[in-house]
C-alpha cells in the first residue's frame, strides 16, 4: 500500500501550459474553440436550454449539421424553427473532448486566476494549474479573481415545470402571451410516457426582477393558475367524460388539470470589464462565427471525415 501512497501524492499538483485557453462551457464558448482550435475549462457545464433553437435560416455546415426545419404551432398561428442547440452543443464538446481541447472535462469544482495562471480544484483535495499567456472568460461561474462584475440587467428567466394530468392532447407546441409573467408557455413530449407518443406536458417562461421573485403574485402558485388560464382560452380540453346526455352527437370533457413539478430560476448576465490579457467575451453565436474563421485543425478535419462517411 506504501508506494501507492507515494505515487498519489507525487501526481496530486497537474501543470498544464496553453497560449490562449478559455473559461467556460456554453454553446458560444465551444463555438469559439471549435474555430480558433484554443481549449477550455469550467467549474460547471453550461449547455444549452432543452428547448432552446436556432433559427430556421441559420447555416450550421460550417459544423458539419445540417438544420433541419421544423413546424412551430402557436395561438399566433405557425412559425418555423431550426434544429435544437442543445444537439450542438453536445456534437462540440464531444469532439473538442477527443481533440484534447478540454483537459479537465467537468472535474473541475472551482478555478482562481492569479498571476497568468488558472488553479482548477478537483476532487479528492487535488489541484490543476493551468498557464496560460491569454484569456478568454465567457463564464464567471465559481471563478475567483474575475474582479468586481456590473448586473448586465436585472431580469431573471424563470422556468416552471407543470406535469399535465388532464388535457395532454392538443395540437399546440407553445402559447404567447404579451406580459412578462408566464410570457409563453412551451409543451413537450411528456418524460413520464414511455415510447412515442403525443402526450404534452408544459412549461410556463417568465422574465422577473429580484422584487418579483420574493412577491407571492409571481409565485410557481399564480403560474400555474396563469397557464391554466392561457390552455383554457387556446380551448385546450381536459380528458374526454361521456356523451353529452342532452345530445348525443357531442362529447362532454374534464377541464385541464396540471401540477408544479418545480422552478428553475436564471440569472441574469454579469459583466466584466477586460483588462491586460484577460478578455470578456459577450458575443452571440452569430457573432463569433462572423468574426472567428475556421482554422485548419484537428477538430475541423475529424468532423470533416465524419460527415463524408
Amino acid at each position: 500500500m506504501q508506494p501507492e501512497i507515494e505515487l498519489h501524492s507525487k501526481l496530486r499538483d497537474i501543470h498544464i501550459e496553453y497560449d490562449k485557453v478559455v473559461i467556460g462551457s456554453s454553446l458560444e464558448a465551444l463555438v469559439y474553440c471549435y474555430l480558433n482550435n484554443v481549449p477550455f475549462v469550467c467549474s460547471q457545464l453550461s449547455s444549452p436550454f432543452r428547448f432552446e433553437y436556432f433559427n430556421w435560416d441559420d447555416d450550421l455546415s460550417i459544423f458539419g449539421a445540417k438544420n433541419v426545419t421544423h413546424p412551430v404551432k402557436s395561438n399566433l398561428g405557425e412559425t418555423t424553427r431550426g434544429i435544437d442547440k442543445l444537439w450542438l452543443w453536445e456534437r462540440l464538446f464531444f469532439y473538442l473532448s477527443v481533440a484534447g481541447l478540454c483537459p479537465l472535462s467537468d472535474k473541475a469544482t472551482s478555478l482562481r486566476i492569479s498571476d497568468n495562471i488558472i488553479k482548477a480544484t478537483t476532487p479528492n483535495a487535488r489541484m490543476a494549474k493551468i498557464h496560460f499567456n491569454e484569456l478568454i472568460v465567457f463564464d464567471d461561474t465559481s471563478v475567483l479573481g474575475l474582479g468586481v462584475p456590473e448586473i448586465k440587467d436585472k431580469i431573471y428567466t424563470v422556468y416552471d415545470w407543470f406535469d399535465v394530468r388532464s388535457g395532454m392532447k392538443h395540437e399546440y407546441d407553445r402559447l404567447e402571451d404579451t406580459t412578462d409573467f408566464v410570457n409563453h408557455i412551451l409543451f413537450y413530449p411528456s418524460d413520464r410516457v414511455a415510447g412515442e407518443h403525443n402526450f404534452k406536458d408544459a412549461i410556463g417562461v417568465s422574465y422577473l426582477t429580484k422584487e418579483n421573485l420574493s412577491s407571492f403574485e409571481y409565485s410557481d402558485i399564480n403560474a400555474r393558475f396563469k397557464t391554466l388560464y392561457m390552455m383554457k382560452e387556446a380551448a385546450i380540453r381536459g380528458a374526454r367524460n361521456g356523451r353529452d346526455m342532452k345530445n348525443k352527437a357531442r362529447y362532454k370533457y374534464y377541464s385541464v388539470k396540471i401540477e408544479n413539478t418545480k422552478r428553475d430560476i436564471i440569472e441574469p448576465q454579469k459583466i466584466y470589464e477586460s483588462c491586460g490579457n484577460t478578455t470578456f467575451n459577450y458575443d452571440s453565436f452569430n457573432d463569433i462565427i462572423d468574426k472567428n474563421p475556421l482554422q485548419d485543425s484537428y477538430v475541423s478535419k475529424l468532423i470533416k471525415r465524419i460527415r463524408r462517411s
